[in-house]
């Protein structure tokens, strides 16, 4: 099974490249889970793909895919960073793109005070090389705290990771 995570979240994402490709022959060129990789969701997923790919897909998904409200899930205590301005990034396992919805649990409904973001670049990091000020963009003090964080959410070593950068938007509340 490519996804760790479930064999469905696999048959989804699988169903989606099908689906989306424009040429469908290239479905067989690539080893989707080599290059994809095995932990991540199923909407982390479909961003690797786009990033990893991004002359493949039909015309519309990149657009459909950007301009879509997402969400993503952030500790509270960021949430409120978030909010006045003060993080620029968050760092994933993969790149983000597009707008989304700042919510601190992604089994509860979002309520209408949720910051909206959208993500405007993307850049692979080694996590171990993070300065403090880069560990600060992200609203965390040190980068000894930020590399603590990873290898407490991903494993140890941290993997390498995206540095995502993004601005709140003036819509948002």
């Amino acid at each position: 099974m490519p996804f760790s995570r479930s064999r469905s979240s696999w048959d989804r994402f699988d169903k989606w490249v099908k689906e989306n490709l424009a040429d469908p022959d290239q479905y067989d060129r690539i080893d989707w889970a080599t290059e994809i990789g095995s932990d991540l969701t199923y909407s982390e997923a479909i961003e690797m793909a786009l990033y990893r790919f991004p002359t493949l897909w039909k015309d519309d998904i990149i657009d459909e895919q950007t301009k879509r409200i997402k969400q993503i899930v952030f500790i509270k205590p960021l949430i409120e960073k978030i909010r006045n301005g003060e993080i620029q990034v968050t760092y994933r396992k993969g790149p983000k793109f597009g707008i989304y919805y700042v919510v601190n649990n992604r089994f509860k409904p979002r309520t209408d005070d949720c910051p909206i973001i959208e993500f405007h670049k993307t850049e692979k990091v080694n996590p171990y090389n993070l300065s403090d000020a880069e560990a600060r963009l992200a609203g965390v003090d040190t980068a000894k705290e930020i590399v603590d964080l990873f290898e407490r959410w991903y494993g140890k070593p941290a993997p390498e990771l995206f540095r995502n950068w993004f601005s709140v938007r003036e819509d948002a509340n």
